[in-house]
């Protein structure tokens, strides 16, 4: 995971104008990582509960290993919610906060939540990859044009 997440991190550096290891300088060398494994059980009234409520990640990218037989996760990309089909045997990358301030807006951190089913448990397997605790995040220069971009989000 920790290499697929530098991977991606090289890549969106190139797509930010960077080199490739301009993210990772930014973000204070090597990614950190944090994994979630959440077990969903069966829910007679799935209606009335949700498995996970709805929120963005504070991360650089997250990193999701579905239940290929069970749809679980949704996101909100305007209004409705929609639910994410799994790949079999692949990953879901979600954008982090971090991804979307120092892209300045350009990709978006995805609201999303997970929801319970009532005919089959799931399992769902998240890897976070954050920025260093003490690294200041902010829109990469890059990213920033006073005339059609101008600057979205103070760094924090």
């Amino acid at each position: 995971m920790q290499k697929l997440a530098e991977e991606l991190q090289a890549n969106f550096s190139v797509l930010m104008g960077l080199k490739r290891d301009g993210l990772k300088r930014l973000q204070g060398g090597e990614l950190k990582q944090g994994i979630r494994m959440n077990y969903y059980p069966i829910c007679s009234r799935p209606d009335l509960v949700l498995g996970c409520s709805p929120h963005s990640d504070g991360t650089s990218f997250t990193l999701l290993l579905q239940d290929d037989d069970v749809t679980g996760l949704q996101i909100k990309p305007n209004e409705a919610w929609v639910p994410v089909k799994p790949i079999p045997n692949s990953l879901v990358v979600n954008i982090g906060d971090a991804t979307e301030i120092q892209s300045n807006g350009m990709y978006k951190s995805i609201e999303h939540r997970a929801i319970i089913n009532e005919k089959k448990p799931r399992i769902s397997i998240a890897t976070f990859m954050f920025p260093d605790d003490e690294q200041e995040i902010g829109p990469v220069e890059t990213m920033i044009d006073d005339q059609n971009h101008p600057k979205l989000y103070r760094n924090i």
